[in-house]
C-alpha cells in the first residue's frame, strides 16, 4: 500500500495540472511565462521580471557627432579604429519583483482503512480528482475573477455596473473592444469570460449576422482546444457561482461578501496582462506506519498557494460589466435548492432531495425561524432543527409555516443557504 500512496505523491502535481487544464475556466490565462519563478526558498511568494528600456533618440551622422554630448556612443572617439558612430546610448535593465499570493490554502483529509490495494486505488484516486475538479478549481477560478475585476474602476473608464438586455451585448462588447483598442490591446491577446445568462443573450441576439465562429486556441501547456469566438476572441462561459466580486474565502470552501459582492457580467481582458500562479506547495499520503499519524488508516495533506497578479503598467488591459447591484451576486453562489412534497400525514412536508450552486456540495440540513449568513456557526437544538433527505417538516396545529434553510458542514458552518424563507401552507 506504501508504494501507491509514494506513487501518488510524486505524480499528483502532474495530475493537477491536467486537471486545470481540463476543467479550469481561468487555464486560457495560464501561459507558462518565462519570466515568473516560483522555484526559490520562499514559500508563498513569487518573482516576476520586469523589463525596462529607454525608447529611441536622434542618430547623428559621423560630421554631426563630433560635438555631441556624452550620451552618444561615440563622443569621445572611442571607437577601437578610431571612427565614430551617432547612436545615442540606450539602457536595458531586469528586474525581478516579488509578489506575495494572495491565498494559501489546505485541507488534511482522514480516510479509514483499506484493506485492500485496488480498492485503494479507486478510492483515493477518485477522491483527489473530485476534490480538485469540485473544490480547488472552482475557488481558484473565483479568486481569480475577483481580482482581475477588482483592477477596474468606473474612474479609469474600464468598468461598467449594468443590467444587459436583449439585442445589445454585441454592441457593448464593441465599446469594449473601442477602450481596448485605444490602450493598445492587441486584439489577438483578448479573451471574452462571459456568465450563462449573456451567454444566452449572445444565442439570441439579432445583432449578430455569422460573425460567432469556432476557433482553435492553446494554453501554456501545450494543449489545443477549441472554443465559440467573436471576431477572433475567444468566449468562455463560467458558472455565476465562480464570477462575482469580492471574493470571500472560508475554512470550507468560499462565499460571496454579503452585502459587496456583484455577479460579473462580463470580463474581456488582455491574456498576458493576467498573471494567474499557482504552486502545489505540499501533497502527501500518509498510513499506520509513517509515524505521523495516531488512527487505523490513512491521512492525506494538500497545500496549495495561489493567486494572480495584474502588472500596474497593465491594468488598461482589462475591461469588466458587473451588475448593478451590490450583494446580488448571493442569489447565485453557496445557494441550497429543495425539493419540497406534501408528506403522506396530514400537515406534513417532506424533504425528498436537495442540490446545492456550486455543486457537489455535502453536509446536515438545518431550519429555523431566523435567516442563516454563509459563514457563520450554528448549532442544532439551538433553535435549529436537522432534518435528513426523506425527514418531515411538520406545520404545528394546521398553521402556515415559514422556515430558513441552510446545509451546514461537519464543524456547524453555513456553508449554502435557501435563496428565501419558504413558507409551509396548511393541507388537509
Amino acid at each position: 500500500m506504501a508504494n501507491i500512496f509514494e506513487t501518488i505523491t510524486k505524480y499528483l502535481p502532474q495530475a493537477v495540472d491536467k486537471y486545470f487544464v481540463a476543467e479550469s475556466k481561468t487555464a486560457i490565462l495560464e501561459n507558462g511565462s518565462k519570466y515568473i519563478d516560483v522555484n526559490f526558498n520562499e514559500a508563498g511568494y513569487v518573482k516576476i521580471a520586469t523589463f525596462l528600456m529607454d525608447g529611441l533618440g536622434n542618430y547623428m551622422s559621423t560630421q554631426e557627432v563630433v560635438n555631441v554630448d556624452s550620451q552618444y556612443s561615440a563622443y569621445a572617439g572611442n571607437l577601437a579604429d578610431g571612427s565614430r558612430d551617432g547612436f545615442p546610448i540606450g539602457n536595458t535593465t531586469l528586474t525581478w519583483e516579488l509578489y506575495k499570493l494572495q491565498w494559501k490554502r489546505g485541507k488534511q483529509f482522514r480516510i479509514d482503512e483499506i484493506s485492500d490495494e485496488e480498492t485503494a486505488k479507486v478510492v483515493v484516486g477518485n477522491m483527489i480528482k473530485d476534490f480538485n475538479v469540485y473544490k480547488v478549481i472552482p475557488e481558484v477560478d473565483e479568486c481569480r475573477f475577483s481580482v482581475i475585476a477588482d483592477q477596474a474602476s468606473v474612474t479609469l473608464g474600464n468598468l461598467y455596473e449594468e443590467t444587459l438586455s436583449a439585442n445589445q451585448i454585441i454592441a457593448r462588447f464593441n465599446s469594449a473592444y473601442e477602450w481596448l483598442s485605444e490602450h493598445e490591446v492587441p486584439s489577438e491577446e483578448q479573451v471574452i469570460f462571459v456568465n450563462p445568462s449573456v451567454m444566452t443573450l449572445i444565442r439570441n441576439t439579432n445583432e449578430l449576422e455569422k460573425r460567432l465562429t469556432q476557433a482553435d486556441f492553446k494554453n501554456g501547456n501545450g494543449v489545443t482546444f477549441t472554443l465559440m469566438a467573436y471576431e477572433g476572441r475567444p468566449i468562455i462561459e463560467v458558472p455565476s457561482s465562480r464570477f462575482f466580486t469580492d471574493v470571500n474565502v472560508l475554512n470550507n470552501g468560499f462565499s460571496t461578501t454579503s452585502g459587496l459582492s456583484r455577479q460579473i457580467n462580463f470580463i474581456i481582458c488582455d491574456k498576458k496582462a493576467i498573471i494567474p500562479i499557482r504552486k502545489l506547495e505540499w501533497s502527501k499520503m500518509f498510513d499506520n506506519n509513517s509515524g505521523v499519524i495516531n488512527w487505523k488508516g490513512y491521512a492525506f495533506d494538500y497545500l496549495l498557494y495561489h493567486g494572480v497578479v495584474v502588472p500596474k503598467n497593465k491594468v488598461a488591459g482589462v475591461y469588466v460589466s458587473v451588475g448593478e447591484t451590490a450583494g446580488g451576486a448571493s442569489a447565485k453562489a453557496n445557494v441550497l435548492y429543495l425539493d419540497i412534497r406534501p408528506g403522506t400525514a396530514q400537515h406534513t412536508w417532506k424533504l425528498n432531495n436537495y442540490f446545492t450552486t456550486p455543486s457537489a456540495m455535502r453536509g446536515t440540513i438545518v431550519y429555523s425561524a431566523s435567516a442563516f449568513t454563509v459563514g457563520s456557526t450554528v448549532t442544532v437544538g439551538d433553535g435549529n432543527t436537522a432534518i435528513a433527505v426523506n425527514g418531515v417538516v411538520t406545520e404545528a396545529n394546521g398553521d402556515a409555516k415559514t422556515y430558513y434553510f441552510a446545509l451546514v458542514d461537519a464543524r456547524g458552518m453555513v456553508i449554502a443557504t435557501t435563496p428565501n424563507a419558504l413558507t409551509f401552507s396548511p393541507k388537509q
